[in-house]
């Protein structure tokens, strides 16, 4: 079995203030949408999913591990909470 370095939360962390470069999963009225953040809350892209919040999730994951930053979900106006970090310590 292959052993991944990351930081998997074992706690609920929230924030309101997601760091530049990571993935924010929101929920509209009909689809899921994934956004980059770049900075003073602004978004880069965005990728939009139906067919329910699963889809959206796993694509965030997919990019977050790729470029070793996290998702989040969106909770509320400003508020976020983890879904998963790859960070390193360097990072």
């Amino acid at each position: 079995m292959q052993k991944y370095n990351r930081r998997v939360a074992n706690t609920e962390t929230f924030t309101s203030d997601v760091a530049d470069g990571d993935f924010v999963v929101t929920e509209r009225d009909t689809r899921w949408l994934v956004r980059r953040v770049v900075g003073d809350r602004a978004s880069q892209t965005t990728w939009a999913f139906e067919g329910g919040q699963a889809p959206a999730v796993a694509q965030a994951l997919i990019f977050a591990r790729h470029d070793r930053t996290a998702a989040w979900l969106r909770v509320e106006e400003r508020r976020f909470r983890l879904i998963e970090s790859f960070r390193t310590d360097s990072n």
